[in-house]
């Protein structure tokens, strides 16, 4: 039986799959054992996998076919310090680390207990798609609300992900 934080981390990821799904019309699913064979302390296990044993691993979510150039990264959280943001946020930096990807398009996307739901990426990324909301810019990453993101830059993540 997994904790709660499991659990509710484990919902979450099943409710992006289902999003992106839903406005790519193709299929994501969850990492089988997401993030426990190899994230936290278990990131040692990386370095003797191969590379396509490496890409079934990547991230949270498997991207379809299509998107093979994808990882996305997802967390769920009950409180965050937006505040920090303006300085530095351990959580948030961690969480970067973890999503980053020097090969393929990634985002982080988080949500925060009664706050949202967020989509960050890397700034080479973000300044190519359609804005047309407030963001925030923290460690070289822009920070958009979930609403309408995918939506709004679907054909330039189709483009990017390929």
């Amino acid at each position: 039986m997994p904790s709660r934080q499991k659990a509710k981390g484990n919902n979450f990821e099943r409710s992006i799959a289902k999003h992106l799904s839903s406005v790519f019309d193709c299929n994501f699913e969850r990492v089988p054992t997401s993030g426990a064979m190899t994230g936290g302390m278990n990131a040692w296990v990386l370095d003797r996998l191969s590379d396509s044993q490496k890409l079934l691993l990547e991230g949270d979510l498997i991207p379809p076919d299509e998107m093979y150039n994808l990882k996305i990264e997802c967390k769920s959280l009950k409180k965050i310090s937006f505040s920090s943001f303006l300085t530095q946020n351990k959580t948030l930096d961690d969480w970067i680390e973890q999503a980053r990807s020097n090969t393929k398009l990634w985002f982080l996307i988080f949500k925060i207990n009664n706050r949202g739901t967020f989509v960050l990426t890397h700034e080479f990324y973000a300044k190519k798609f359609d804005i047309q909301t407030n963001y925030l810019y923290y460690n070289k990453c822009y920070m958009f609300p979930l609403t309408d993101f995918f939506e709004a830059n679907k054909h330039l993540i189709l483009k990017f992900a390929k």
